[in-house]
């Protein structure tokens, strides 16, 4: 294990996906940052601390545009009555779990989420948070957690008019005092979560738009289904975008997860904004709420805390929308540039290789007995890694995960709690 500040990985195929590609390459860490890249043989040093990862690939560290932490203890859990459709989704499973809540279970569900995205290799994530019946403090809660893991994270409570206007109020008002409380945090930060349009009234928009601070980014779902189209529609609005909008609330740093259904203005308002829109395919085909418009506008991914895994969320959403002739040029941008564009929002010296920049690496466990190059590593990632998993996961230079451990946690320890606290919410959830 590395016992240093200053360390080499290497003798992998060390790619960014964009311009950076090494065939057998190597990085030199030093004090959290990258200092220098290059071919193994012009980076190894004797007497440097040396991590051999035996031809792994080695890339920038994963991002999940769009999570749920809080959905970590759901698996196996049925609705309370069978749903007929996405709004019925909602009433019977998702809001009486977030009601059964309580901050134990918030801290585990986090912790043991933040564990699955090391496994993953991911290192930045951007959450949404409800807890209705535990609002104050829910962030800071999750945040503590993340910090313990060591991953970055965007955290934001999901603000809505379904438990009324004193817990709107709440709502607002945790939002805001994280945001502010975690300004000059390097690997934490916030921004204002809504639910869907569908549950916000047009006093509750104008109360927020009034209340939080001008540059305060949202995360919202937008889109995912119907429902949210037709409510905006018929309040006048072309659809949820535009009534967004209409209240101030888009910018470039605005995160919109699912945009599937959206009208033509819609679509102009997200590309004239150069907003973040969260694709999350695997979920979409969960809930039957339909496909994102591909060539619409640009997209990253995300998992709607179906999964932690990046790698196989590509591949899902690859094979989801194969009709709409998507090809590996499309698969690299989004995957890539378009990922690391949004995650440098709010974290700027992430998402990068360059000396410099932050050592946020992924090592994923994949070994290609085929040639890769800088122009098939999606085909490798999609047909080849699929669900590699990592070899190993830095965030700032700290090794938080290699070949199966955890060197600065009691994995052991998180995993006997967090089924101690499950069993505890499915018996809350369930009454």
């Amino acid at each position: 294990m590395v016992t240093s500040n200053r360390y080499i990985i290497g003798n992998g195929v060390l790619t960014d996906g964009v311009k950076i590609f090494f065939d057998s390459g190597a990085i030199l860490v030093e004090n959290g940052i990258i200092s220098r890249i290059g071919k193994m043989e012009d980076i190894f040093e004797s007497g440097i601390e040396f991590i051999d990862v035996c031809g792994r690939l080695i890339m920038p560290g994963l991002t999940n545009a769009h999570h749920h932490f809080y959905s970590a203890f759901s698996t196996g859990v049925s609705p309370h009555h069978q749903p007929g459709d996405f709004v019925g989704i909602l009433e019977n499973l998702w809001w009486p779990w977030d009601a059964a809540l309580n901050e134990e279970t918030i801290f585990y569900s986090a912790l043991i989420t933040g564990m699955d995205c090391l496994r993953n290799g991911v290192t930045t994530v951007f959450d949404h948070h409800a807890s209705m019946n535990y609002v104050g403090g829910s962030l800071e809660t999750i945040s503590r957690a993340c910090k313990k893991m060591g991953i970055r994270a965007v955290l934001c409570f999901e603000t809505s008019d379904r438990m009324g206007q004193d817990a709107v109020d709440q709502q607002i008002e945790e939002n805001i005092c994280f945001y502010n409380s975690h300004l000059n945090d390097e690997n934490i930060k916030g921004c204002f979560g809504l639910h869907a349009n569908l549950t916000l009234s047009d006093y509750t928009l104008r109360k927020v738009s009034s209340a939080k601070p001008p540059e305060m980014p949202i995360h919202t779902h937008c889109g995912e289904d119907t429902a949210d189209l037709h409510h905006c529609q018929r309040l006048d609005f072309e659809g949820p975008a535009h009534r967004l909008d209409s209240y101030g609330l888009l910018t470039e740093k605005s995160i919109l997860a699912h945009c599937i259904h959206l009208s033509d203005k819609d679509i102009e308002i997200i590309n004239h904004r150069n907003v973040i829109v969260a694709c999350n395919s695997e979920s979409n085909a969960n809930n039957r709420v339909g496909r994102i418009k591909h060539g619409a506008f640009p997209y990253i991914l995300g998992t709607d805390g179906m999964t932690s895994d990046m790698v196989a969320a590509l591949r899902s959403h690859y094979l989801l929308n194969t009709s709409d002739n998507i090809d590996s040029n499309d698969l690299a941008c989004l995957f890539f540039d378009n990922r690391y564009s949004a995650q440098r929002k709010f974290f700027p010296n992430t998402g990068s290789l360059s000396p410099g920049s932050s050592a946020d690496i992924t090592v994923l466990n994949y070994y290609s007995v085929t040639p890769i190059d800088i122009r098939n590593i999606v085909s490798h990632l999609v047909f080849g890694a699929k669900s590699a998993k990592a070899y190993m996961t830095v965030v700032n230079g700290q090794i938080l995960y290699i070949d199966g451990e955890f060197p600065h946690i009691d994995s052991n320890d998180v995993f006997q709690n967090a089924r101690r606290v499950a069993k505890n919410q499915i018996r809350r959830y369930y009454g």
